[in-house]
């Protein structure tokens, strides 16, 4: 009889150059172990990869299938048939994971990244069974995998992905298995994983040659971990519920300033539950951390009240997308900040035991200096995004203030526990 494999810590080092401070991680794929970086994302669930990156042609492990995925994004999204192939992650190695290859992305999705690694559940993992209309028009061999929808729009990804919606009717859904539950599936890691980060945006020093060798671009996904990993937190948890088993969804009930009113958060619409929802989500792929827009603005007027140049500082990242993005890309001069001045931002949330527990994100962690060059900064909290409910994205600039636990096999839908990191 084959022995159980004995569950491990798989310790993955990540880089937050590639995606404007969002981590990645370095994935080998395939027979010729093709490594790629990909976004490490808790808030979507597929491992997607660029097929210019991978070079899929040269894979002998490639088993193509009827298989597509259409997925979208609070910014961004794309479309491309499903393979089975072998990917290795540190001392991991799973053989036939379901593995998207980018064939239309809308605008520059994963920035400099290669694609993908999702780590919440599988319901947001869903994919179309082309097998009955593959048959019908004539592909041999049925498979997506070489894209056989030419007839999609080829100039413009955006209407591609408008059209694949209509061919969506001719399929069947199916929800894939993440990578991460093949890993807990087969015994190889617990069914939890750790996330420890210290920026949202790149730090930009002139004493290191390239970004990369900078610590504080640095991280660890440690699939597996949780609190025994003591040599990257101290002191006790916060522990946070999450309500469903589809994102990390949580209940936020209140922000303030520190010493300032707090400000409630009102629950998200009822119809939007049965969807798997909440008024808020941990998010390991957000650069910046999302508000409603009323909460947005009252946050940002409590600023105001506690810091005298507040206003005229943080003016430059409000308004819409184009100028959210603009202004992270520009920054203002750092010489400005005096973050000594600027009070602790305190988030509100249901504890796992129902009782209301607070996080903090201090004046660094929502300002990131030297970024994006040196002797810059950038204001890393921006209101509600485009066509989005009323839910707040807990992203790097709060996760970054802590050491991470995401314990999927804690209760139901499982728990993320926050303690605070050790000097670092």
């Amino acid at each position: 009889m084959k022995a159980e494999p004995t569950p491990q810590i798989v310790k993955i080092p990540l880089l937050n150059t590639l995606a404007q401070g969002g981590y990645t991680a370095a994935i080998r794929i395939g027979s010729e172990q093709r490594e790629v970086r990909l976004v490490v994302d808790s808030g979507s669930t597929t491992l997607a990869v660029h097929h210019c990156k991978y070079l899929p042609e040269q894979d002998q492990h490639l088993q193509p299938t009827t298989l597509a995925q259409e997925i979208r994004y609070g910014l961004g999204g794309w479309l491309g048939p499903v393979i089975h192939t072998q990917i290795e992650l540190a001392s991991a190695k799973l053989d036939k994971v379901p593995l998207a290859l980018v064939h239309d992305e809308l605008g520059d999705t994963f920035l400099e990244a290669d694609g993908i690694f999702g780590l919440a559940y599988a319901p947001l993992n869903r994919s179309y069974d082309f097998s009955q209309y593959l048959a019908t028009q004539g592909v041999t061999p049925p498979h997506t995998f070489p894209w056989p929808f030419t007839q999609l729009n080829q100039q413009n990804a955006s209407n591609a992905l408008a059209e694949f919606k209509q061919l969506q009717a001719n399929a069947s859904e199916t929800d894939l298995p993440s990578c991460f539950d093949l890993l807990e599936q087969q015994g190889i890691c617990a069914n939890r994983f750790s996330f420890v980060c210290q920026r949202s945006s790149i730090h930009i020093d002139p004493q290191y040659a390239h970004p990369s060798h900078d610590p504080l671009n640095q991280g660890w996904l440690l699939l597996g971990a949780g609190d025994e990993q003591t040599q990257h937190y101290q002191g006790e948890f916060t522990e946070l519920s999450v309500l469903h088993d589809r994102y990390y969804n949580v209940d936020l009930k209140a922000i303030n300033v520190a010493g300032y009113p707090a400000i409630t958060l009102p629950a998200i619409d009822s119809h939007l539950i049965p969807k798997g929802s909440s008024n808020a989500l941990i998010d390991t792929g957000a650069s910046l951390l999302s508000l409603p827009a009323d909460a947005f603005s009252q946050i940002t007027q409590q600023l105001s009240q506690a810091v005298a140049n507040a206003a005229q500082l943080i003016a430059p990242f409000c308004g819409d997308l184009s100028k959210v993005a603009a202004a992270q890309l520009q920054g203002i001069d750092a010489n400005q900040l005096n973050l000594d001045d600027w009070p602790n931002i305190e988030f509100h949330f249901a504890g796992s035991g129902g009782q209301q527990t607070t996080l903090s994100c201090p004046a660094r962690h929502y300002w990131q200096l030297n970024s994006p060059a040196f002797g810059k900064a950038v204001f890393k909290l921006m209101g509600q995004l485009p066509d989005w409910p009323p839910q707040s994205i807990i992203g790097l600039p709060l996760l970054s203030a802590y050491y991470v636990v995401f314990e999927r096999d804690e209760t139901a839908n499982g728990v993320v526990r926050f303690a605070k990191p050790r000097s670092r």
